[in-house]
C-alpha cells in the first residue's frame, strides 16, 4: 500500500504577503488549471512535478508537501515570486496616470504571474480554446489521472508527450477533449522528437518565440502569448481573450479594436511588464470592479487602412 504525508503546515515568507482572497486568484483565475480548493480554505495542487498545499494564515502565507520533497519549498518560491522581482515592474507600470489600472491593482494587491513549466502551460492552454476554467481544469485533471505519472495521495503529473503522442483515442476521448484531443496528439507528436524543446524555445527572442509556438497544431496568437508569457515568463506579453476584449473596450473606450490591435496597444502602453498589467485588468474585469471609460474629448482611434 502506497505509503504518503504531509509536512507540517510552514511559512513561506513572501516579498509582499498576499491575502486569502489574492492567493486564490492566482490559483485559480485562468493562468495555472492544476489546483484545487479544499473545505478547510487551503489548496491543494500541482506544478511541473511538485505537489503541495497552500493556505493564507494568520501569520501570512503557508505551505505543506509531501514528507519525502525535501525540495518543496525553493521550488514554490520561485513559483510563487518570493523574491519580489515582479513586484519592481509592477511599481513601474503606468498606474500613476493610467486611472483604469490603478483600480485594478487596488482590487488585487499583490497579485503576481506564476512561474509555471512550460510543458504544462502549453497543455493547459491547448485545452483552453472556448472553455471557460472550470472545463479545463478538468481536461487537465483527466489528462493527468489517466496518462500522468503518481506522485503520491491521488495526484498526477501531467503526462510526457510520448504518453500523449501514444494514447489512443478512447483514452483522449474519455478526458473531454474534443476536437481539442487532435492538437495535443499532433504537437505531442512534434514535440517528443525535440526533448530539447524549452531549452530551444528560451533562446528565442519573444516575437521568434511567439511565431514558434504557432506552428503548433492548435495553437494560435491568443493561446501562444498565455504560453509565452505564463509558461516562458515573458512578461512583456500581453495576451487578448474575450474578457481582455471587453475590458479594453468598456474601460479603455477601444470599441471596434481587433485583437491584435488590443494586444500592441498593450505592449507598447503598460511596457516591459504588460503581462503583469494584463493579469490585474483580466481579474477585476472578471470580478466586475473594473470602471467604464469615461466620456473621452478625444478617442484613441484604430490606425486607418489606407
Amino acid at each position: 500500500m502506497e505509503s504518503f504525508a504531509w509536512t507540517p503546515w510552514r511559512p513561506l515568507r513572501l516579498h509582499a504577503d498576499i491575502s486569502g482572497e489574492i492567493l486564490a486568484e492566482q490559483l485559480d483565475g485562468g493562468q495555472a488549471f492544476r489546483w484545487s480548493a479544499q473545505s478547510d480554505s487551503s489548496w491543494t495542487g500541482v506544478f511541473g512535478q511538485t505537489l503541495a498545499r497552500l493556505r493564507a494564515g494568520k501569520q501570512g502565507l503557508e505551505w505543506s508537501a509531501p514528507t519525502d520533497d525535501t525540495a518543496a519549498e525553493e521550488r514554490l518560491r520561485e513559483y510563487l515570486d518570493a523574491d519580489g522581482k515582479q513586484a519592481l515592474l509592477a511599481e513601474a507600470l503606468p498606474w500613476r496616470s493610467d486611472s483604469v489600472l490603478h483600480s485594478a491593482m487596488a482590487a488585487n494587491p499583490g497579485l503576481r504571474i506564476l512561474r509555471q513549466d512550460p510543458h504544462e502551460a502549453l497543455i493547459g492552454f491547448l485545452c483552453s480554446s472556448n472553455k471557460r476554467i472550470l472545463q479545463i481544469r478538468v481536461m487537465v485533471a483527466a489528462l493527468a489521472l489517466k496518462l500522468g505519472r503518481p506522485l503520491g495521495g491521488g495526484f498526477y503529473a501531467m503526462p510526457t508527450w510520448e504518453a500523449l503522442a501514444e494514447a489512443d483515442d478512447e483514452t483522449l476521448r474519455s478526458c473531454s477533449l474534443g476536437y481539442r484531443a487532435a492538437y495535443i496528439r499532433e504537437t505531442a507528436k512534434i514535440l517528443k522528437q525535440r526533448p530539447q524543446w524549452k531549452s530551444d524555445f528560451s533562446k528565442l527572442t519573444t516575437p521568434e518565440l511567439m511565431t514558434a509556438l504557432q506552428e503548433l497544431p492548435g495553437v494560435g496568437p491568443k493561446v501562444a502569448a498565455c504560453v509565452t508569457l505564463f509558461g516562458f515568463a515573458r512578461l512583456e506579453s500581453f495576451p487578448v481573450d474575450t474578457w481582455v476584449v471587453q475590458a479594453l473596450s468598456s474601460a479603455y473606450g477601444l470599441k471596434g479594436w481587433k485583437p491584435e490591435r488590443l494586444e500592441e496597444f498593450g505592449r507598447l502602453h503598460f511596457g516591459p511588464a504588460a503581462g503583469l498589467a494584463q493579469q490585474f485588468i483580466f481579474s477585476a474585469a472578471r470580478q466586475g470592479v473594473l470602471p467604464a471609460a469615461p466620456a473621452l474629448e478625444t478617442k484613441i482611434r484604430p490606425k486607418s487602412r489606407k
